[in-house]
């Protein structure tokens, strides 16, 4: 378990590259192997490198600032790099990726029979409850964490940052509506499923 934002962010929201916009274009088709991911050739895998290169055009073209891209076929990755200044080497913050990482996670947790998204998530910390727990608490599941419809009327990770510890501060938070039924966006959810 994640004690501060900081460690969570470090654990979840750091990474050496793949699909995050930002930045200006420099070279990209190849570059040098840095993970067990094989690597192969466009064309070895059906591929055209124009079509590649048409890619990397348009979004070094396009308003969005990009920091690096990789694309995999076949399960090889077959066309990977960075626009300057990032690098491979350079510790990248990725802020909300980090609830697609936990949400991954958990979908494995699902397919290995871990868990199921109606789990209660009370009945994981049974030792951080409060002293009294609301209908509204009693009630979340992981599907609403997942979807953000935690039934809060604001996002309380403000507050929780503020805490020493996390969960206690995220279940002793106020759930105003019936968990499933309010949008809020939350990046407490996404360490409560982390």
């Amino acid at each position: 378990m994640f004690s501060t934002r900081r460690t969570f962010l470090k654990q979840l929201g750091l990474g050496t590259g793949a699909f995050v916009f930002a930045g200006s274009p420099q070279t990209l088709l190849h570059a040098e192997n840095l993970s067990e991911l094989a690597r192969s050739t466009p064309e070895a895998e059906g591929v055209a490198s124009q079509g590649i290169q048409d890619l990397l055009d348009a979004l070094s073209a396009a308003r969005h600032e990009m920091h690096s891209v990789m694309i995999l076929r076949n399960g090889r990755v077959i066309t990977e790099g960075w626009w300057a200044p990032y690098a491979a080497d350079v510790p990248h913050t990725m802020y909300s990726l980090s609830k697609s990482f936990t949400s991954t996670a958990i979908g494995f947790a699902v397919a290995e029979k871990k868990l199921t998204v109606e789990d209660k998530v009370i009945s994981f910390f049974p030792n951080d409850l409060p002293d009294t727990v609301s209908e509204h608490l009693a009630a979340l599941r992981i599907k609403d964490l997942l979807t953000m419809a935690v039934g809060s009327e604001k996002e309380p990770t403000g507050a929780m940052v503020k805490e020493e510890d996390w969960v206690r501060a995220f279940l002793a938070h106020s759930i105003a509506h019936p968990p499933g039924s309010v949008f809020q966006y939350s990046s407490a959810a996404t360490y409560m499923c982390s």
